[in-house]
């Protein structure tokens, strides 16, 4: 039995459908999804269409992720006040494109779960951990180990962190899959996880499957993301051209920056100007390509 991993495809359907494809040409018909299916990357309807499509036709296992929570918190209380802008205009963006579907089937989804048939080996899967979905799990980490000796099983799968690995404590062994829209290998490639079991235990395979960039980054001028999130859309672009995640690094710069100029520095009241100021900081323009860096 093969079961494909995806995780953390962040709105990025071109990528998604590649590796989709390369499932299909494997004859995997079992899939498992980490949730943070969409933001980040324009037009997420397409990601969700082609989600929806693998759960009517194939057995797949789902958890929601972080990104899935914010949208499903904003709709019930709208207490960020979200507007048009690089601190929350991505978010916005998605939430505006969203449909009654989407919102109930975000809802829907649990943050854990458990496959663990009698005389089966099981697993556990969850988007960043199993108590919290935007908690991280690395490797050789406290609270990985305090997470690994609590599970009922020996395998659990988790996104979130982008990163992708395998760590193993006392015979249990923590699995990312990576990231299918915005992974952070520095080559670009699209990533996810095979689980390959034989009823008694089961073996990953961690693959890297090139896919269309040029496609997807096409529809951020077309989309209107861009306008919605200038300085967001542009590290965005920055990431799935060259597999370098600057985000944490650009917004924390930002606020730096607001905060020096103003004397405090609220999220996501950071004008405009400071991001562009962080981004020439990390040599990205608004395109998301390299600024050339004086010899």
């Amino acid at each position: 039995m093969d079961i494909a991993v995806f995780s953390d495809i962040h709105g990025n359907h071109t990528a998604l459908q590649a590796v989709i494809d390369y499932c299909m040409g494997k004859g995997i018909t079992n899939y498992i999804l980490l949730g943070d299916f969409i933001s980040d990357c324009p037009n997420p309807q397409k990601t969700m269409e082609l989600v929806y499509v693998l759960k009517q036709y194939f057995t797949c296992y789902i958890v929601r992720g972080n990104r899935e929570e914010y949208l499903l918190n904003y709709k019930k209380s709208g207490q960020d006040n979200w507007s048009k802008g690089s601190g929350s205009g991505n978010l916005l963006y998605n939430y505006e494109l969203m449909t009654d579907k989407d919102f109930n089937f975000f809802d829907s989804l649990p943050i854990y779960g458990i496959w663990n048939p009698k005389k089966v080996a099981g697993f556990e899967y969850c988007h960043g951990s199993p108590e919290s979905s935007s908690e991280p799990i690395y490797g050789e980490k406290r609270n990985t180990k305090r997470i690994l000796n609590k599970m009922q099983t020996n395998i659990l799968l988790h996104g979130h962190t982008h990163v992708q690995e395998t760590f193993l404590y006392r015979d249990k062994k923590a699995i990312n899959p990576g990231s299918v829209g915005l992974p952070r290998n520095n080559n670009q490639y699209a990533e996810f996880a095979v689980l390959h079991g034989n009823g008694t235990e089961w073996e990953e395979e961690l693959i890297q499957v090139k896919y269309d960039r040029h496609e997807i980054l096409k529809e951020f001028a077309s989309s209107g993301l861009k306008e919605y999130a200038p300085a967001w859309a542009a590290v965005t672009m920055h990431t799935i051209r060259t597999g370098v995640d600057l985000a944490e690094a650009v917004l924390l710069k930002a606020m730096r920056l607001c905060e020096e100029e103003r004397g405090m520095a609220l999220w996501p009241n950071i004008p405009e100007k400071y991001w562009a100021e962080a981004l020439k900081e990390f040599y990205i323009d608004l395109s998301g390509k390299d600024i050339p860096r004086r010899k």
